[in-house]
């Protein structure tokens, strides 16, 4: 029995060893992270404003070339952009990242339909937004490929089926950091967009800024009873220049 006592002891005096090397490493570590103030600082820098103001005219030109397309009407647009320490794991886990500082920019639009959403969409095609979807090598959609014009057009036609009465997948517009979605209420998927979450009233994190255009917009809902038919433009995340548009790298 003392000699299992014994084994007991030294295994936790070892676990307790273990804990307390992992908190002096942890200890370590955020010694040397920069602190709250210098990283609101770097946030704020002419370096950062500078990219995020071409990020943002970036995003404005594309939203302002789909409001031009006939049958669309602009109801609001939401901004979003936040400045964060990235994610270094836990204390047991060795996933330090090479940035201390990174900012993301995210925008929504909304607009209502006015006539069928299956005229809007050649329209929306035609205006550049972005190339929807993958294509040939002449620029042709890809045949039943999701994330097209055409894609989009003969989930319509088809009521959301295809011969054999499977269902057909969702019909969205797809680009590199953008993407296009509708109100779809009466097909097999169907999709109704939801009114934006409100903007925080008090700014939270390193750097956070939430902006609406116009300051007090039609709600969606309204939208919706006005025109029938409520579209989305999300643009930001992966496969956009706005993801992570302003990093401070980690100094060695």
């Amino acid at each position: 029995m003392a000699a299992r006592r014994g084994v007991r002891g030294r295994r936790a005096q070892a676990g307790g060893l273990l804990l307390s090397f992992a908190l002096m490493g942890l200890t370590a570590a955020c010694s040397r992270e920069p602190s709250e103030k210098k990283l609101r600082t770097q946030a704020t820098s002419p370096a950062a404003e500078s990219r995020r103001a071409a990020e943002e005219q970036k995003m404005r030109a594309l939203i302002e070339r789909l409001t031009a397309v006939e049958g669309l009407e602009h109801v609001l647009t939401r901004f979003v952009d936040t400045c964060a320490r990235p994610y270094n794991g836990s204390i047991f886990e060795n996933n330090e990242s090479p940035y201390t500082l990174k900012c993301d920019m995210r925008a929504v639009a909304y607009f209502g339909v006015r006539g069928e959403i299956t005229d809007v969409l050649p329209r929306i095609r035609a205006a550049d937004v972005a190339a929807w979807g993958p294509h040939d090598t002449e620029g042709r959609d890809l045949p039943h490929a999701a994330g097209t014009v055409t894609y989009a057009l003969d989930y319509h036609r088809d009521r959301g089926r295809y011969p054999d009465g499977t269902l057909m997948s969702t019909p969205t517009l797809e680009g590199p950091g953008l993407q296009i979605d509708w109100d779809r209420p009466d097909l097999p998927l169907p999709n109704r967009i939801e009114e934006p979450a409100p903007c925080p009233t008090v700014g939270s994190g390193i750097y956070h800024r939430c902006s609406t255009t116009p300051e007090t917009p039609m709600s969606v809902t309204t939208a919706r009873a006005r025109y029938g038919t409520v579209l989305v433009l999300s643009l930001g995340g992966w496969g956009s220049s706005a993801y992570d548009y302003f990093a401070v790298p980690r100094r060695k």
